[in-house]
């Protein structure tokens, strides 16, 4: 029986609440489309052309999930093989939800008062970014660098975790101000992805020091 350290456990309890509510918002989205089930607003653009949709939260949702787990090093260490295993598929799915997310991103007609110049530009960003975080990652295992492989998977990771830190930004921010569209909805999805880089940044130093 594997027993978690207090952090590993901090880390399982946080990046879990981190990924309900999209993980849940997106299972939920699925059984809609897949189904015909009526439970959220309808979406024009996602009914018009679903398959993005669901290519994405088909890759985002096990991304999200699965690769809490590669982050506990009590599980790396009790199973790697567990681990190398899952990461493939982890990869695989963090590839098909940036990939997706890029085409949504460009193809798909938001209103002005949902994605502005600056979220489509950020996301095109990070998208990319994404791809190549997880093509470094790959590459630095296959050349047995361990230090670099974790480093450029969380990277990867806080990327795919934007829209939980996007979730919970803008619930504040509706407590606090009401809803965000526009300019202000754009800085606050920005702003997810940013402080989501930059923990990961802090976590990559301190485990090189």
């Amino acid at each position: 029986m594997i027993r978690l350290k207090k952090f590993e456990w901090g880390i399982l309890i946080g990046l879990f609440l981190l990924s309900l509510v999209p993980c849940l918002g997106g299972l939920v989205r699925i059984s809609e489309l897949l189904f015909g089930f009526e439970m959220m607003p309808a979406n024009p653009r996602v009914l018009k052309a679903p398959m993005p949709v669901i290519i994405h939260l088909v890759g985002a949702i096990p991304f999200c999930v699965l690769g809490i787990l590669q982050f506990l090093p009590s599980l790396r260490r009790a199973y790697p093989s567990w681990h190398r295993a899952a990461g493939r598929w982890i990869i695989v799915a963090g590839v098909l939800a940036a990939l997706s997310g890029l085409w949504m991103t460009h193809f798909y007609a938001f209103p002005r008062e949902l994605q502005g110049p600056l979220l489509y530009s950020v996301r095109l960003l990070v998208g990319f970014y994404m791809i190549g975080a997880l093509y470094l990652g790959v590459a630095s295992i296959m050349k047995k660098d361990i230090p670099n492989h974790r480093a450029w998977m969380l990277r990867a990771y806080a990327i795919g975790q934007g829209a939980g830190t996007q979730t919970i930004m803008g619930i504040f921010w509706m407590i606090a101000f009401g809803e965000a569209i526009g300019l202000t909805r754009d800085v606050l999805m920005v702003s997810a992805w940013v402080l989501n880089l930059a923990l990961a940044e802090v976590i990559v130093l301190r485990a090189r020091q």
